[in-house]
Parts: C-alpha cells; sequence; structure tokens
C-alpha cells in the first residue's frame, strides 16, 4: 500500500478549510476517518478480486477511492464483483455506524452533498458522513469511478463488451459535464471536482475513440484487435514506475551496505557508528525476511 502525494495536498487544503468541519479537531478526525474508510475500501476490492480467482498486489489510496493493482479473470460478472467490493464495504460501515449516530443525536449527513447544513462534529457522525461519500461519489456511473466499472459490467454480460464500452464513454461524458456544471453554480465546492469532472471527461474520451477505432468487441482493458486500452496503459505504467522505485531502492540500499562491509574490513567493526549499525541491522533483515 503507497500513499498517493495528492493525498498530502488535499490533507493541507481541508487545513486550510478547517471551518468547513467546524475546526482543526474536526478536520483532523475526518482526514483520519477518510483515510481509514478508503483503505478499507480498496481492501473490498482486493478481497473481492481474490474471491472470483484473481489477484491483488498494490494499491495506491488517493482521497476519492485507490488505484489497486489487481488481475481479475475476464468474465463480466466478475468484474462485477470486484467494482463492487469496494462500495460494499462503505456501505457496511455507514449502516453500522448510522445507529449510533442517531442514538446520540448527532446529525445524519453527507460532507459531499452539504446535508445537513450544520457542521457534524462527533466522531462517529463523521465517520459516517465520509462512508456516505465515498459510496455515493464512487456509484457515480463514470470511469475511474467504482459505478463506471459497474455500468459496464451489467451492459458487458448483457450486450457484449464493445457496446459496454461504448455506453461507459457516453456515461462517464454525462457525469463530467453534469459535475462541471455543478461546481460553476455551486459558490462552495473547490477546484477538486472540476479536476475530478476534467479526468473523467478525459478518460471517456479515449474509451470512446477506442470503441469507434476498434473493429471486434474488445473492452477497454485491451484485445487483440486494438492493443492495450487506455486503462490497461496507466496501471501498466503504475507498475513500471513502482518497479523502477523498487529497484532504485534495493541499488541504494546494497550499494550502502557494500560501503559498509568495506569499512568494517578496513577498520574493523568498531569503526561503524550507532546509526550506520542500526542500518546493517535492518537491511540483513530486509534480505532474510526476502
Amino acid at each position: 500500500m503507497r500513499l498517493h502525494w495528492i493525498f498530502l495536498i488535499w490533507a493541507a487544503f481541508e487545513f486550510f478549510q478547517a471551518n468547513r468541519f467546524g475546526g482543526l479537531r474536526e478536520v483532523s478526525i475526518y482526514l483520519g476517518m477518510l483515510f481509514g474508510s478508503v483503505f478499507l475500501h480498496e481492501m473490498g476490492h482486493c478481497r473481492s478480486a481474490r474471491q472470483v480467482g484473481g489477484s491483488a498486489r498494490e494499491v495506491i489510496l488517493w482521497p476519492l477511492g485507490g488505484l489497486a493493482s489487481v488481475d481479475v479473470p475476464g468474465r463480466p460478472l466478475a468484474h462485477l464483483a470486484v467494482a463492487a467490493g469496494g462500495p460494499v464495504v462503505n456501505l457496511v460501515l455507514w449502516l453500522a455506524l448510522l445507529p449510533f449516530v442517531i442514538s446520540q443525536g448527532s446529525p445524519v449527513g453527507s460532507f459531499f452533498l452539504r446535508w445537513p447544513a450544520e457542521h457534524i462534529t462527533d466522531p462517529i457522525a463523521i465517520a459516517a458522513a465520509v462512508n456516505l461519500d465515498l459510496l455515493l461519489f464512487n456509484l457515480l456511473p463514470a470511469f475511474p469511478l467504482d459505478g463506471g466499472r459497474i455500468l459496464h459490467a451489467v451492459v458487458w454480460q448483457r450486450s457484449g463488451e464493445g457496446v459496454a464500452t461504448r455506453v461507459a464513454a457516453r456515461s462517464g461524458k454525462i457525469v463530467a459535464l453534469t459535475l462541471a456544471v455543478i461546481w460553476f453554480i455551486s459558490s462552495d465546492l473547490g477546484g477538486l471536482v472540476l479536476a475530478i469532472a476534467v479526468l473523467i471527461w478525459i478518460q471517456s474520451h479515449q474509451m470512446q475513440k477506442m470503441a469507434e477505432e476498434s473493429t471486434s468487441s474488445e473492452s477497454w482493458r485491451g484485445g487483440t484487435s486494438s492493443g492495450p486500452s487506455w486503462w490497461q496503459r496507466q496501471r501498466d505504467h503504475f507498475q513500471r514506475k513502482s518497479q523502477q522505485k523498487k529497484l532504485r531502492r534495493d541499488q541504494e540500499l546494497r550499494s550502502r551496505v557494500d560501503a559498509l562491509l568495506e569499512k568494517v574490513s578496513r577498520d574493523g567493526i568498531d569503526s561503524l557508528s550507532r546509526e550506520e549499525r542500526r542500518f546493517l541491522d535492518r537491511a540483513s533483515q530486509r534480505f532474510e525476511d526476502r
């Protein structure tokens, strides 16, 4: 699991607008609940992937969900199960928290929909609102959100992948335009909503272009007819970058280990500082774990 840099920028932005949640205490609770809920959301995707015979290797967390590096069998129902795995976790968490929120007399609402108007300050109520927001937002029928994948899988099961890709692309453009209009007429929505609208529009346009150029029913996952899709290319790029970073870290680790071992050979073990000894111990443990 890795934390995307957007998460840190999002956190800083929310702290600058702490009055939106009632103060620094409330925004700190909100960000903590958001991180935990997003993590559980992605674990739902990973668990679902393994349940249908696929695999899950790595997850990058960002404010509205994550990017799970998973392999899913090429069946529409398998893709449907994996896409629904994350929102189901948020639904279960929200339903589990709801009785406690009601019993405490706290407002039941959503930050995304700005409902209710007053601040939600109780930690349990904040956790419930965060999970409701993740559920509602991720069910929007547009890629790369889970709702777009669910729509694609349902249409794929009924009418084939080619039709599913075209339907998902059109739906994504409608969602992108709707979000852009909402952002334009609203006075209290940040630029993240517009950025998400642009992201959805770009991906929907790529999917639509691919569907028009394709001569078969191969979907956004890529296939024999037109090569890897936009989504597949993004996932492959993410995996390549992860491997490159891991390789660089290993090379740096080995270089320093070699330098310290050479120092020990030349000057003896007592020449190492306390920090250098701790580093060698950690490096040794890391290699043993592998």
